[in-house]
């Protein structure tokens, strides 16, 4: 898997106990929606045209009106959209300071924003608030997280929400203070971007290419600083990234080195933002780097590294590629993909949905090593049908993380057992638009299908 696939493909959840917070906070915007335009439904002679004979002798009124009510609108849902989703994320430890605090220092950073640079304003706040720039940065990375309204109908009505334009002022503002947080949130966005991230396109399209340069030079900077902060790895990650885009190997090698060096192979809380931008961990960049060589003594080395990430890390990713170094007839094969599969790696949830259907073939492959069948011996000796029954298993968890391929299979297995219910289930599934309204269907053919077989025509 190259650094493209792993930018595509690779994701965590931000939150592990209870509702994600983006799952509550549609709820909040849905709240917001309902309350801000339930009361616009209470004023409706400032939406709708004025039938007066005043009015009708002042047409400009009318217009001028209508624009400062959907101003006024978009100005209320986006507020009440802050202060739930500020709510929900300093609950769940995103955010550093009570909602109230953050909507006041947003609201106040906007009304200077005309009037002033963002590094100043940045500085301004940070002495008026008593707080730190670390802090307005993670400010700004989860106001861009701010959900708008779900309903495309009611977003018509309003002006498009400032929320991401001005966590990337926010943003800039921090990183010209030379925050790391920040200038590692915007550069991993100019690096995914590169790897034609949509999400990531959006926010690095935020910032002038001639403050992207500047960034780049506060990178350096803050690399030669390290160990003495915990996003030192991050850095060091990123300037390795940058230097192997750039074909500079040797130097992309050393950066990655020292980063593993100085790296967090255990789980600390501390070491990231829970909702900054996904970044490659060190070891699988090196990984995929010497993987990449054409020296096969150079590419067996990348295996130490997976290895390290596996074992030391509980990386999914790593051990997804740990497995390519074993053959499939090997019960390490089986253990590496599992663990990746159970992490949630789409590749190794496919892997195995693969693997169990070939185990379930008569005279199977997979099978030839005594290894093999010891492992699945607990399988193989229950009953008959039971290893085709996991492999849809893994098939449904594959279809749960919106690989409609898989969807599609499920369908027509439904369909094969006569369950008319099941396979239109799975078919409308097939219907669901991408999570994000930036990213493009993946599958349009499978779309077609579901709704021909949907409709009757087979």
């Amino acid at each position: 898997m190259s650094h493209s696939q792993f930018a595509r493909s690779f994701a965590k959840p931000f939150f592990t106990e209870g509702t994600c917070v983006f799952c509550q906070s549609r709820g909040a915007a849905r709240i917001a929606s309902s309350h801000a335009l339930g009361r616009s439904k209470r004023r409706p002679r400032s939406i709708a045209a004025p039938t007066s004979a005043v009015s009708l002798r002042r047409p400009y009124a009318s217009s001028a009106t209508q624009k400062l009510d959907v101003q006024r609108l978009r100005h209320d849902v986006d507020e009440r959209s802050r202060l739930g989703f500020y709510t929900l994320t300093k609950k769940q430890g995103a955010l550093h300071m009570e909602a109230a605090t953050a909507n006041s220092i947003v609201k106040e950073f906007l009304h200077r924003q005309k009037t002033m640079d963002h590094k100043s304003n940045i500085e301004q706040l940070v002495s008026r608030y008593k707080t730190s720039v670390e802090d307005l940065a993670s400010l700004a990375i989860v106001t861009y997280r701010i959900p708008d309204l779900s309903d495309s109908s009611k977003r018509a009505l309003l002006a498009p929400s400032q929320h991401k334009p001005l966590a990337a002022a926010l943003l800039q503002g921090c990183a010209q203070a030379e925050d790391p947080l920040a200038i590692i949130q915007i550069l991993t966005a100019v690096y995914l971007a590169r790897m034609d991230v949509v999400s990531a396109k959006e926010l690095a399209a935020l910032f002038p290419q001639s403050e992207i340069a500047k960034y780049r030079k506060s990178l350096a900077k803050l690399g030669l600083e390290a160990k003495s902060f915990a996003l030192g790895p991050d850095v060091l990650t990123l300037q390795g990234l940058f230097a192997e885009n750039e074909g500079h190997k040797e130097e992309a090698k050393s950066f990655y080195i020292e980063a593993i060096q100085r790296g967090h192979f255990k789980y600390n809380p501390k070491s990231r933002h829970p909702m900054q931008l996904p970044l490659i961990t060190p070891w699988n960049a090196l990984g995929y780097l010497l993987k990449a060589d054409k020296d096969p003594d150079v590419r067996n080395q990348a295996e130490t590294y997976f290895r390290r990430g596996a074992i030391e890390a509980d990386d999914p990713l790593s051990y997804y590629e740990l497995a390519s170094f074993e053959e499939r007839t090997n019960p390490k094969w089986l253990q590496y993909t599992s663990k990746a599969a159970a992490s949630g790696h789409l590749q190794a949830t496919l892997n195995l949905a693969d693997f169990y259907r070939d185990v379930s073939l008569k005279e199977s492959p997979v099978l030839v090593d005594s290894r093999m069948r010891d492992a699945l011996n607990w399988l193989l000796g229950w009953k008959q049908g039971s290893a085709v029954s996991l492999a849809r298993e893994w098939l449904q968890a594959a279809s749960n993380m919106g690989h409609k391929p898989s969807t599609l299979h499920l369908a027509d297995y439904c369909k094969s057992i006569h369950d008319e219910e099941g396979e239109q289930s799975h078919l409308r599934r097939l219907l669901d638009s991408p999570s994000s309204t930036s990213e493009v269907e993946a599958w349009p053919q499978l779309v077609q299908v579901a709704k021909k077989r949907l409709a009757g025509i087979t």
